[in-house]
């Protein structure tokens, strides 16, 4: 049994899939296998995935109609092999470091949460950025208390900077949420960290995930994004220490209002009765109700704090209407 399986879903990436696979074959650590499921590609993908199984037998590919990148993954925490499990991206690449550094790192410390550092790679642009957490120069533990303080950069819930262990998962039934237009990734890592002490933070850029400009399982737009926003928001807030509430609810609340955004986008093709019901719905939801009562001044003035909390999107929308318009006039002068 090989000690890690390194699972990457695969859609529609035959271009950028190569690149990914040779920077897991060059991998300093060997003790891997790679789990590969076609999630339903129209292209050459899967074609791509048997042509490098036959060239390694550390290579396995699954196939299956197109369920999303929820379920791919689960298919995956299913079949893997491995006493860990990583995940990949099928158009991302990483170092030659990447599996020994977190294998090297879940093994000394067993009870954590082992993350490392990446980089944001956009090809069309030339140019590579460093997502590291602010304030860390080396590789440290930290405690599971400062959660939210990282979760806050937006740079500490992607699964492929993780290494994880297979008997947490199957032991907790752990699984990715198949019903999340996004953020199931987000919401596994919640889930996993209530079985786990501490994190442990390798100072060290090791893996490159790659703006392709492309379509794939995780990217496309979505208008009503509040339902998988406030699925979000349960499964952060129970690991949020008592000093980080209240930057915790005035992020939401920022999210939230996007989530607003969102629906009323030009992109978003659904009729204005469609727009108008799924507006409301927000509105007089619970969780969107107690992010307005406790959002501070700050991020949200009190005049407004009073109209939301009414619950009553079409006062907010003719009061929103109306502010733009004196705002218009007041520029007209």
């Amino acid at each position: 049994m090989s000690k890690i399986t390194v699972m990457i879903p695969v859609y529609n990436t035959e271009r950028f899939l190569p690149r990914c696979l040779d920077s897991l074959l060059a991998q300093t650590f060997t003790d891997f296998e790679i789990l590969l499921i076609d999630d339903g590609s129209t292209d050459n993908s899967l074609y791509v995935c048997k042509q490098y199984a036959s060239t390694d037998k550390r290579i396995r590919v699954l196939q299956t109609e197109h369920i999303g990148v929820g379920g791919v993954r689960n298919l995956g925490l299913d079949n893997a092999k491995g006493k860990y499990i990583m995940f990949c991206d099928s158009d991302d690449y990483a170092e030659p470091e990447w599996i020994s550094e977190l294998y090297y790192a879940i093994e000394k410390h067993p009870d954590a949460l082992c993350n490392c550092e990446y980089a944001l790679s956009c090809p069309s642009q030339g140019k590579i950025e460093l997502q590291s957490l602010p304030g860390i120069t080396k590789s440290q533990i930290i405690e599971k208390r400062g959660f939210f303080g990282l979760l806050h950069c937006g740079r500490i819930m992607q699964i492929w900077t993780r290494i994880y262990r297979m008997d947490i998962i199957h032991n907790n039934k752990l699984k990715f949420r198949t019903d999340l237009i996004a953020g199931e990734d987000a919401v596994f890592n919640c889930d996993y960290l209530n079985f786990c002490n501490e994190f442990y933070y390798i100072k060290k850029c090791l893996y490159y995930w790659t703006d392709n400009d492309v379509e794939s399982i995780t990217r496309s737009f979505q208008p009503y994004y509040y339902d998988t926003m406030r699925v979000i928001f349960s499964a952060r807030k129970q690991h949020v220490a008592p000093e980080f509430l209240q930057p915790f609810y005035d992020l939401s609340f920022k999210s939230f209002m996007i989530c607003l955004d969102y629906i009323w986008d030009v992109d978003n093709k659904e009729c204005y009765q469609s727009k108008l019901r799924q507006s409301k719905k927000m509105f007089s939801d619970s969780i969107f109700q107690e992010t307005v009562k406790n959002v501070s001044t700050k991020a949200c003035s009190r005049k407004k704090r009073l109209v939301l909390r009414t619950g009553n999107y079409s006062l907010y929308r003719l009061l929103s209407k109306l502010s733009k318009l004196v705002h218009s006039r007041r520029n007209d002068y």
